[in-house]
């Protein structure tokens, strides 16, 4: 008698989430596996709201890529979709995907399914739009995944111990699209602050700690750009979902991480 309640009241819950929010969920898929190459976990909760969780965003392939690989589809999208305006708003001018490190250390610039990168980046803002993103809020997202991609290309010189950001077009550029200036992006990047005794002293990093606090400040954006997207998509299934029938509120959201039997875990190819 119990099974067949629970039988029927699942069956039910997923009757609700076809009706009022399985167009969303595959379009968040979309846009998540067009941020991450390979998303590791995203999860569809029954609750009062529905929930889509991403967690292990492989923030190292932004990096380092090895032979055959390429970073996230993201970047070769944009480049490659990117209008004229963009372009120009953007200080890409003539740039290619072969004028970035974060692009070109494997040599790999095509999708091994040979989809067609500006189908993909047409699709993605398609998707973004059904998910209520709107057009300046796509537009700032793409400012920072440019951003990203000249943090990726800036390069520090060394006089004395002490690190120098180099002042070229890859850090104006970064610093522009970022909306700080240059001499605090240089400083963020070359120096830390130590706090003793109630004192606050800066210290300068050599060459190898300011790439490493580059390569820090790079994950950190494209983190941060990826966790806002999750959050966007939920609110804008969550905003659906309240108009609608609402799902037993008996049933509890589960904790990041940790499955249950009310969570449909759904894991997408990777593309």
């Amino acid at each position: 008698m119990i099974t067949t309640i629970v039988s029927a009241t699942l069956i039910r819950q997923l009757e609700i989430l076809h009706r009022v929010a399985i167009e969303k969920e595959f379009i968040a898929l979309i846009l998540c596996c067009r941020l991450q190459k390979l998303v590791k976990h995203v999860e569809v909760a029954f609750s009062s709201c529905l929930m889509n969780q991403t967690y292990l965003l492989e923030k190292v392939r932004l990096i380092h890529q090895t032979a055959g690989e390429r970073n996230f589809h993201v970047f070769y999208q944009f480049l490659q979709a990117a209008t004229e305006n963009e372009r120009n708003e953007f200080l890409l001018n003539s740039y290619t995907v072969q004028d970035f490190k974060l692009t070109n250390q494997s040599g790999t610039y095509d999708r091994r399914d040979h989809v067609v990168d500006v189908d993909m980046h047409k699709e993605m803002v398609e998707a973004m739009e059904a998910m209520d993103f709107g057009y300046d809020t796509v537009q700032q997202m793409m400012r920072l995944v440019v951003a990203v991609l000249f943090a990726g290309n800036m390069t520090f010189d060394e006089r004395g111990d002490a690190a120098v950001l180099e002042e070229n077009e890859a850090s104006m550029a970064a610093a522009q699209l970022l909306g700080v200036s240059f001499d605090n992006l240089a400083a963020s990047l070359t120096s830390k602050v130590i706090f003793a005794r109630g004192d606050m002293i800066h210290k300068s990093l050599d060459v190898s700690q300011a790439e490493e606090a580059n390569e820090a400040l790079i994950k950190a954006l494209y983190g941060a750009l990826f966790d806002f997207v999750g959050e966007k998509i939920n609110s804008s299934i969550n905003a659906g979902s309240k108009s609608s029938e609402s799902i037993s509120p008996t049933m509890k959201r589960p904790v990041l991480g940790r499955a249950t039997s009310s969570s449909l875990n759904i894991v997408p190819p990777g593309g």
